[in-house]
């Protein structure tokens, strides 16, 4: 699997080519951004908000990549088609487009749930990130092709009680990934996967901190109880994760399309 670049060095994998990534918060889509800048795209980075989006700018921008920021909720289709007229003002249009936007679940069961909420988690999750896509597609055809990554969540794989909503969303985006890897082949643009599973990273750290708080143990036993389910013997870092967008996104990935790539260590083999 194609890994980052070293710190402040770039590749040339992905020269030439414009990456949009939508929710560039504190973890995946921060790093996804940089690793993709790394290997040599310049950058449109698509978030709530402004905020992060100017931090991970700077990030870009360290490593010698161009990069714009565009506030963006991908539940609006005109903040959607604002993000993409911002890549055509800029770099002339869109090669990749990483759909990592994500709203979370109220961890509530089924039964004690509002549905109301599951809907608002299902139109940003699947619909936002489809949206994104569309406004995306003129671009890619223009530009004689593309590459789509959809960031879903082993959550579709191995569903809890308490993300019942958020499970079912993101094992929509699996099967959208199918459905629109197989219309929009001929056009030159491929649609792929990704689904991590533990990330040590911002959302995991909140996880690590209640655990060690609620049952009295130790952060280094909480991660090796984590560990333990995977068989490489380790938590992959969000950044891990960030490699198999960058190989969806490279011409190294070429001939791949309606494909998802588990990266969670082996804790699920699909």
């Amino acid at each position: 699997m194609t890994a980052p670049a070293p710190s402040g060095r770039r590749s040339t994998l992905l020269e030439g080519k414009v990456c949009l990534v939508s929710g560039v918060g504190p973890g995946l889509g921060r790093r996804a951004a940089v690793a993709l800048a790394s290997h040599g795209a310049d950058l449109v980075l698509a978030a709530r908000r402004q905020a992060n989006l100017d931090e991970v700018a700077a990030e870009v921008e360290a490593l010698g990549a161009r990069a714009v920021t565009v506030a963006t909720n991908i539940a609006d289709p005109e903040q959607c088609d604002r993000a993409v007229a911002a890549a055509r003002t800029a770099f002339g249009g869109v090669d990749v487009l990483v759909n990592n936007a994500f709203r979370l679940d109220a961890f509530q069961t089924f039964e004690d749930s509002d549905l109301a909420v599951w809907r608002k988690v299902m139109d940003l999750n699947l619909f936002g990130s489809l949206q994104m896509t569309k406004a995306a597609l003129p671009s890619m055809t223009e530009r004689g092709g593309g590459s789509v990554v959809m960031v879903s969540s082993m959550a579709a794989r191995k569903p809890s009680p308490l993300e019942g909503g958020y499970a079912i969303s993101k094992g929509a985006m699996l099967t959208a990934t199918r459905v629109l890897a197989s219309e929009l082949g001929s056009k030159g643009i491929r649609v792929n996967a990704v689904v991590p599973g533990w990330m040590l990273g911002p959302s995991v750290d909140m996880y690590i901190e209640m655990t060690t708080f609620s049952r009295g143990i130790s952060a280094v036993e909480v991660v090796d109880e984590l560990a333990e389910r995977m068989p490489i013997g380790r938590v992959p870092t969000d950044e891990d994760v960030a490699g198999s967008i960058v190989f969806l996104a490279s011409d190294l990935s070429s001939v791949v399309t309606g494909q998802t790539i588990d990266a969670n260590g082996g804790e699920y083999f699909a």
